[in-house]
């Protein structure tokens, strides 16, 4: 099986991408539904209906920029162009919408503290400057290979 193609892991991630990524719109549309409904079922006693739905609108849609980030990247991937400028841009994207998660738990620990929300920010910084330095050395690849491609 091949790693790197449409047929191999590459694209049976990508397609699982593309389904996280619809499941994820339809949570974001259907979100206050799905609050309510989860108050009724007993969950989220302690918080605040509008400060939940706003925390979660603000999560929910930065999610789905990584999300849709990875997307481009395992396309790219799948073409066999993983060494891209654009794919730099998306890893500096990702960063950036995982810092701003991170500081959304970090302000929902502020109200309502707890081990998870706190876990989740810290892991949510982790990611960004996981992505801010894999984004550098996709970068000096991007370098290396067009000077490669320049000589002939």
């Amino acid at each position: 099986m091949a790693l790197l193609n449409e047929k191999g892991l590459s694209g049976i991630v990508k397609k699982l991408i593309d389904l996280v990524f619809l499941g994820g719109i339809g949570i974001v549309v259907f979100l206050p539904y799905l609050i309510k409904l989860a108050f009724r079922l007993g969950f989220g006693r302690d918080e605040n209906y509008w400060f939940l739905l706003v925390f979660l609108y603000i999560t929910g849609f930065f999610a789905l920029v990584i999300v849709y980030e990875l997307k481009r990247i395992f396309k790219s991937i799948n073409n066999r162009n993983p060494f891209a400028m654009d794919n730099v841009k998306s890893l500096k994207r990702i960063a950036y919408a995982s810092f701003i998660i991170a500081v959304a738990y970090f302000v929902k620990v502020i109200f309502f503290i707890s081990v998870l929300t706190t876990v989740m920010s810290m892991l949510f910084i982790i990611i960004g400057l996981f992505s801010l330095v894999l984004s550098e050395v996709f970068h000096q690849a991007v370098i290396v290979k067009e000077e490669n491609d320049l000589t002939i």
